[in-house]
């Protein structure tokens, strides 16, 4: 069946869901190391190796997911584990109803996952960045996808290949139960990637040093590729679901799928492809399983598919993985708290937004924007997420709400030091600047 461009605003629209049916998302990548040599585990070959743990997990009930021979995941009941380019590992949890679930949800996998790599001897470390490997060093995924990206990647960025094999996220999902809605959260979490960019910086080390960045995985996409990654213009304007897919659709393509092919399309035009103008793609017919594919592929700090992302956060501590969502879920999962935020920032706009996202992977807390600075923002913005949290009143056994899990977020306020800082403080006191000692005390 033949689809136009309203199949694809419909199939963003059809994300929206009743309120009492928004759920929360949390994906999280870490890298894998060799405890002895504190190195990035090999493929095959010395033990141990990802064949490894790949046995290990499937001996756990994880169903294994391949391509042509490949794994590149797997599965078990509704989470998933994924492997990004420089086989970086991910969990993609299950959806949850609150902040309770979701942190016992990741403390069940990183137990689980810590027991299978410490009994083969391999570590496991939440950090922005790789710290003490060269591209060169580091494994490579040899999944179609990534080899496309590979090939594309050095034409449109001078880093997106650092960006592929040696950064590490924390990504929060979030629904939407209208347009208007869509609107305001999109606005509210775009003008605060910066702040959030510095709350949730950890990544000062690159190739065995001490880099000047505080999150260096941010400055990193910010020279990847221009017409995918940062900030949306639009998202601090007139946003729409409209607006949305024809900005998507002049993102040029990476690939379709057709059965178990993956199809190179890099560089081309969806909107060509839409409208059957592509002449490399005129034997196929565009899908909507195509503009999922799509949409996946676009990497700005905040983006939507039927829900949306926020992917300002570099990998943390183990439990950094309930900071964040908590911290977004206050913001944006309470109607008062979404308005007071959107007042806040009625008045931000992407240049002001743009200019501070710029400046905060170097300078955090000390950055100003709307003439006051990072820190005095996430001030405000705790106090509110708090809020949003204590008046959703969910409750876990001990009898707390899910404002418990905002303390680590306010000691990086109280403190003015963003994980990045503190970080480096160990580095240079505990682990008497030895990033061995480092990356072996840090490990989960």
């Amino acid at each position: 069946m033949k689809i136009d461009k309203t199949d694809l605003i419909n199939f963003l629209n059809s994300g929206c869901k009743r309120p009492e049916n928004m759920m929360i998302g949390t994906e999280h990548e870490k890298f894998l190391f060799n405890l002895k040599t504190c190195k990035p585990v090999n493929i095959n070959g010395p033990e141990p190796n990802l064949q490894s743990i790949f046995e290990k997990l499937k001996s756990n009930n994880w169903n294994v997911v391949e391509e042509q021979g490949v794994t590149i995941g797997f599965n078990k009941d509704n989470l998933n584990i994924t492997f990004e380019p420089g086989y970086q590992i991910e969990l993609s949890g299950d959806t949850q109803s609150n902040i309770h679930q979701t942190c016992i949800e990741v403390n069940s996998y990183l137990k689980e996952l810590k027991n299978i790599c410490t009994s083969i001897g391999v570590g496991i470390i939440g950090i922005g960045f790789i710290p003490n490997a060269k591209i060169e060093e580091v494994p490579k995924l040899e999944k179609k996808r990534y080899q496309i990206m590979r090939d594309y990647m050095p034409n449109v960025g001078s880093l997106g290949l650092d960006m592929m094999h040696r950064t590490a996220a924390t990504q929060i999902n979030v629904d939407y139960s209208s347009e208007e809605d869509f609107k305001k959260k999109c606005k509210v979490a775009s003008c605060l990637v910066p702040i959030a960019a510095t709350l949730f910086s950890n990544s000062p080390f690159r190739d065995n040093k001490l880099n000047k960045f505080l999150s260096n995985r941010s400055y990193i996409w910010q020279d990847t590729d221009k017409n995918r990654s940062g900030l949306v213009p639009f998202f601090f304007e007139e946003n729409s679901f409209e607006k949305y897919c024809d900005f998507a659709l002049d993102v040029p393509m990476y690939f379709i799928q057709r059965e178990k092919e993956i199809i190179d399309c890099k560089g081309l035009s969806f909107k060509k492809f839409l409208y059957n103008n592509e002449k490399k793609l005129v034997k196929y017919e565009a899908t909507l399983d195509d503009w999922k594919n799509h949409l996946s592929t676009i990497f700005t700090e905040v983006r939507l598919k039927q829900y949306l992302e926020i992917r300002s956060a570099d990998s943390c501590s183990w439990s950094g993985i309930c900071s964040i969502p908590a911290f977004w879920t206050g913001l944006l999962y309470d109607t008062s708290v979404l308005d007071e935020a959107l007042e806040y920032v009625k008045y931000w706009n992407f240049n002001e937004v743009n200019k501070a996202y710029h400046e905060v992977a170097l300078r955090g807390f000390k950055t100003e924007l709307d003439k006051k600075s990072i820190r005095t923002h996430a001030e405000y913005f705790l106090r509110l997420s708090r809020k949003g949290l204590e008046t959703r009143n969910i409750l876990n056994s001990n009898n707390e709400d899910e404002s418990c899990f905002l303390s680590e977020i306010e000691n990086i306020i109280t403190k003015s030091q963003t994980p990045s800082e503190k970080l480096v403080l160990r580095f240079k006191k505990q682990y008497n600047n030895n990033l061995n000692n480092l990356i072996k005390n840090e490990a989960f």
